[in-house]
């Protein structure tokens, strides 16, 4: 390496003295450095003179290493001199020469910092004023040095935080070989990546265009040796000595590579990233130890930055692939296969929101139900002539209908016209304009068929508040208007032949849920990965005296209309806990998921009524999941959202129940504050024999391995689905192939002797050893 020259300047107004200094100090002061630095003295005997021609080194780059001065000269006295020198070479050594008459003023410029040292003349012992020098010249290069590490250090820094705010892979590139152009003072720098076994320049400065776009080196056994296993930066000094250069180079490489070459691996934890190559360096062609320690701290910074931001480039291009699988599912969830139009989750999710919103702003609606006469002996004639005639009956309505109705097709021949802020006057109108529209026959392949549809109408608020009672009472409409022939038919309280019996069995509900009329079952929730009982799921069965069995969605749907449902949730959570407790008691820690309504989402006291509930039963909050429909939160999202937050600060699991049949759970999914998404049995159920099903059962459970959620499937009816949803790594699975919902004396043999239960050691049972 070349050595390093810096300056020491002499001044004193006696030019013997100054002859003196020059006869032996530059000459033993350089002998004794050898080849690590060279001093080129210079000697003046006038202040002024010297103080201009400093200024000039100074602004030309050149180090002052240390200036001496004589005290007593004309114009300029040597520590104001020196204070002077301060303000231009701040960090220059500044020693004062003064007869034993200057000491005090010396020592008190020493005190004030103007001066580093000062030293008495005549000099008496030279040996020891050349060791003052020395000394002082060694002080010197350490200060510089500590300065120049701290700098150092401070732009590493700097350029470190700069990569963690820089979101694009090519600006982060690029920012990466601009601050080491800047840093390494080189005018030759390459980032080149590793992909597919190749090294490609995929960032550079000062290489030809031609070079970086035809440059592909094939990476052998020394790359993996020497580089990305050293981390180190390392020098080389002929094209022979680059490790990368094991195998054929298809370009010519003196055409990009100079030498000397400082190289480096970009390595992650577990895989190579590619190599950064700096050469021609500005003005001073030799490299430093700090070079090397420096490209070696900026090859592990940029290695980190490189990799995060492959990794992110490949979660989003992950996310936007999931993100397209889970909009079609979505689409196929929430519209109808045939028609294209709305299906009927998704039209009672907008007539729910238009309840939420119209309690607020005091806006009304209509339901229009409306079913085709005859229409079963117009699919006899095959199904392909009732498919065209659905099909013609959805695009009719699309077309003949303002744009702020929704139509929808609820299945079979039951199609539905959602009116936003009609009366009785608008809908009416709706219901006459599809009836024009259908009134003159339809030609399918050479039939002629007449369309006879009966529709029926209820409006908001006047005859109810409730999605289910207006869809209930729009169907007694329409049964009404189809009895009549009259084309359509507004709800009429006076005919609707269910009002007595369901004011009857809501009385009952409620004297069931006061007197502890009802059961739970319980159904197991298995690992399917440990092929064992995970969890169960709490279900509300009612024995009714008179009518026998009746099916939860029933007496669910009565309760949520009445104001029943908040009583009966509590004495399901409180009965659940119960057992959860009872369990924990006997050494069973087994997790209890309970069902929620939407109404419970909307009461602000909730959080706290289920926490007084655990502490009652002893249950710690991570043994008790709480399942929602996405429906219940999307309805009124923000109390929704709140209430589940509160829910989730205590350690309450919360899972996304029917998980794929709203029309909103993709775009909102990963704002719920959940740990477990429940796949609708609807899609499960039909995984063994339906070719559409199984990419949208893979599509969800990819998104929940995305998000980090747990994945439950619903609806395991057979051995193929089981080992369908094991294969595509689904979590936990229930299903009458493994148990259907028994009471707990029926359960508690079962936990002890199914193979799925507490002694199950294979995830793979057979069909013969099915629970009961």
């Amino acid at each position: 390496m070349n050595r390093i020259e810096q300056l020491v300047i002499c001044v004193d107004d006696d030019k013997n003295f100054l002859k003196s200094l020059e006869f032996f100090l530059p000459e033993k002061i350089n002998r004794e450095e050898g080849d690590r630095i060279k001093y080129r003295f210079l000697f003046f005997d006038n202040p002024l003179a010297a103080l201009n021609n400093i200024k000039e080194f100074e602004e030309d780059g050149e180090t002052v290493a240390m200036v001496i001065s004589d005290q007593r000269m004309p114009g300029m006295g040597g520590i104001e001199f020196l204070a002077e020198i301060k303000k231009i070479c701040r960090d220059s050594i500044r020693i004062l020469i003064t007869g034993y008459a200057g000491i005090e003023s010396a020592i008190m410029a020493v005190n004030e910092k103007l001066l580093d040292k000062y030293l008495t003349k005549p000099i008496e012992n030279e040996h020891d004023f050349v060791v003052n020098i020395r000394h002082l010249l060694q002080r010197f290069r350490m200060q510089k040095t500590i300065i120049e590490q701290d700098n150092i250090i401070h732009k590493l820094f700097n350029f470190a935080n700069a990569l963690n705010w820089i979101e694009d892979f090519e600006q982060t590139l690029s920012y990466i070989v601009s601050f080491m152009e800047e840093m390494l003072k080189c005018r030759q720098i390459s980032i080149m990546l590793y992909e597919a076994g190749l090294l490609r320049i995929r960032a550079s400065k000062g290489i030809p265009e031609d070079v970086v776009t035809s440059t592909r080196i094939p990476v052998g056994e020394r790359i993996s040796d020497r580089m990305f296993r050293s981390g180190k930066a390392i020098l080389v000094k002929t094209l022979d000595e680059i490790p990368y250069l094991a195998n054929a180079v298809n370009v010519e490489a003196g055409s990009f590579f100079s030498m000397p070459l400082l190289l480096v691996g970009l390595t992650s934890a577990d895989r190579p990233l590619g190599l950064i190559n700096v050469s021609r360096k500005k003005n001073d062609p030799a490299f430093t130890d700090c070079d090397l320690e420096s490209l070696t701290y900026i090859a592990d910074t940029a290695s980190i930055a490189i990799n995060n931001q492959e990794d992110r480039i490949r979660l989003q291009s992950a996310y936007v692939e999931t993100m397209a699988r889970a909009a079609a599912l979505e689409y196929q969830a929430t519209h109808d296969k045939l028609t294209g139009l709305p299906n009927r989750a998704m039209f009672k999710d907008r007539a729910q929101e238009a309840i939420l919103a119209g309690k607020h702003e005091k806006r009304q609606f209509a339901l229009l139900l409306m079913d085709l006469g005859r229409f079963k002996e117009i699919n006899d004639t095959g199904h392909h002539n009732g498919d065209l005639l659905l099909q013609r009956i959805g695009q009719k309505l699309q077309e003949v209908l303002p744009e702020t109705c929704v139509p929808a097709r609820l299945g079979g021949d039951e199609f539905a016209v959602f009116v936003p802020g009609a009366g009785l006057r608008d809908a009416t109108q709706a219901a006459q304009m599809i009836l024009d529209a259908l009134k003159d026959p339809v030609r399918l392949e050479g039939i002629s068929l007449k369309i006879n549809m009966s529709i029926g109408l209820s409006l908001y608020p006047d005859h109810g508040q409730e999605a289910d009672l207006l869809f209930h009472r729009a169907e007694a409409a329409m049964y009404m208007a189809k009895g009549t022939g009259c084309g359509y038919s507004i709800y009429d309280p006076k005919s609707d032949r269910h009002n007595r019996r369901r004011l009857a069995m809501v009385g009952e509900l409620r004297q069931a849920i006061e007197g502890s009329r009802l059961a739970l079952h319980y159904q197991p929730k298995i690992d399917l990965k440990a092929g064992r009982l995970t969890g169960v799921e709490a279900l509300v069965r009612w024995q009714h005296p008179k009518y026998g069995f009746i099916p939860p969605d029933q007496f669910y749907q009565l309760a949520e209309q009445t104001g029943l449902i908040k009583p009966l949730t509590f004495w399901a959570l409180s009965e659940a806990l119960r057992q959860c407790s009872r369990w924990h008691k006997e050494g069973l820690e087994i997790g209890m998921a309970v069902n929620l309504s939407p109404l419970n989402l909307q009461d602000e006291n909730f959080p706290e009524q289920i926490a007084e509930l655990l502490k009652n039963w002893g249950v710690e909050p991570g043994l008790l999941t709480l399942e929602i429909t996405e429906n219940s939160i999307m309805a009124n999202r923000q109390p929704a959202m709140m209430i589940l937050g509160r829910l989730n600060e205590r350690g309450i699991r919360l899972s996304i129940d029917s998980f794929g049949t709203g029309h909103s759970s993709m775009v909102y999914i990963k704002q719920f504050p959940i740990q477990e998404i429940k796949i609708a049995g609807s899609f499960v159920m039909s995984l063994a024999g339906s070719a559409n099903d199984a990419p949208m059962v893979k599509a969800a459970i990819e998104l929940g391995h995305t998000l980090g959620l747990t994945v439950v499937a619903e609806g395991v009816e057979s051995k193929e689905i089981y080992g369908r949803l094991s294969e595509l790594d689904c979590h936990v699975g229930q299903g009458y192939f493994i148990c259907p919902p028994l009471s707990e004396a029926e359960l508690r043999p079962w936990i002890h002797e199914s193979p799925w239960g507490l002694k199950a050691s294979t995830n793979a049972p057979d069909d013969e050893v099915r629970s009961p």
